[in-house]
């Protein structure tokens, strides 16, 4: 009970934290005469078949400029409203767009810490459930390792519904139901249990998840959040959690449609609804992917976290005789640069996972390889 104490009290400052780094974007002034958009929709949500049908009738009889509205030229206003209505629950694309549905960014693993570890998914696919294997395995071989952070904002927003069961499976027991999709054109629907698996992780989890969450991404957080109570962290998700199906239309143009849901245990559903984060902490888009590419890349991302300051004069050089802000000042004077020009970008909230970690250790007043030993194992 002391432990939870102090955990939501790390929570409440996490929180406290996350609105200096919130946006503060000023709201513009409403445009007099216009309704806002949800006003709006409530109004014509008043109107029944009958007004609504008087209202096309006046409209295209009395209207100043009622040659506009042809037949065509209704049926375009009807589906445009239509698929304004429906979100991204129905959507026309262009064939670019169609195709862009995989994230550029490769699965990357790493301790961060001596107690932390990190996944983050790239693509959600039968690779990056075999990397997950090989990075749980090895956080399991050490015993420090007893919480495991996993990133799920990898920008894919479309996966297959059975990768995440079979990422569930690693961090739920066998045999459990853990979601189903309902599709309206069969009665019963299809179920998505665990399935026995080598590689397990049973210890603490903290999830990170943010506006390019997809429908896997978010089937995990949804299902992790219920059966494991673990901490999420970053800021709501869209809701994807459908399957499409593409029907072009035209030459050119493809109209992709929602044809079944995901259902929790419970039948409540996500899409349209997303993930509400435990602590909201927004991180830009250009500052996440950026990260994604650099650790891609080949850098470590605790060089990230934990930024090398630069050396500076004080009572110990003096005593040794020396200047550690010499070569900094030669390479400023020959006006090269210097590995503190531009710092690395900063993952805020990846940073208040580990700061929230960071105040649970302090306030148990133990190192983690006491309290290993003392009888309570991270898995």
């Amino acid at each position: 009970m002391l432990r939870l104490v102090r955990l939501i009290t790390c929570c409440a400052v996490a929180t406290l934290g996350s609105l200096v780094w919130a946006d503060e974007t000023p709201v513009p002034p409403p445009i007099p005469g216009k309704a806002a958009p949800r006003a709006f929709a409530d109004q014509v949500n008043d109107l029944d078949q009958g007004q609504l049908q008087e209202a096309f009738r006046l409209l295209t009889r009395d209207y100043i400029d009622r040659d506009r509205l042809d037949p065509l030229e209704i049926n375009r206003a009807a589906l445009q409203g239509l698929l304004t209505r429906l979100e991204f629950g129905a959507m026309l694309l262009n064939e670019e767009e169609r195709a862009a549905r995989n994230s550029p960014f490769k699965f990357f693993s790493e301790a961060v810490n001596e107690t932390t570890g990190y996944v983050r998914f790239g693509r959600f696919n039968e690779n990056g459930v075999n990397r997950l294997d090989q990075a749980i395995s090895d956080f399991g071989q050490d015993e420090n390792v007893e919480t495991l952070i996993i990133d799920l904002r990898s920008p894919q927003s479309q996966a297959a519904f059975s990768i995440a069961a079979q990422i569930l499976s690693r961090f739920r027991p066998p045999n459990e139901l853990l979601f189903k999709i309902r599709r309206p054109d069969q009665e019963q629907p299809t179920l998505f249990l665990s399935q026995p698996t080598d590689s397990s992780w049973f210890g603490n989890l903290i999830l990170l998840v943010d506006d390019e969450t997809g429908n896997v991404g978010e089937i995990i957080a949804a299902v992790l959040k219920r059966e494991n109570r673990c901490l999420i962290i970053g800021t709501k998700t869209p809701g994807l959690t459908v399957e499409y199906r593409d029907v072009p239309i035209g030459e050119s143009q493809v109209l992709r449609y929602a044809v079944a849901e995901v259902v929790l245990e419970d039948d409540s559903s996500l899409f349209q609804v997303g993930i509400e984060p435990d602590i909201l902490t927004p991180v830009p888009r250009v500052t996440k992917r950026a990260l994604f590419r650099r650790t891609d890349g080949g850098e470590t991302l605790a060089s990230h976290l934990y930024l090398r300051e630069r050396p500076r004069r004080n009572e110990a050089a003096l005593v040794a005789g020396t200047d550690p802000e010499l070569d900094y000042y030669i390479l400023r004077s020959a006006d090269k640069p210097t590995p503190w020009d531009s710092p690395p970008p900063q993952d805020r909230a990846l940073l208040q996972a580990v700061d929230l970690l960071n105040a649970t250790e302090f306030l148990d007043g133990e190192p983690a390889e006491a309290r290993t030993a003392g009888g309570t194992p991270g898995r």
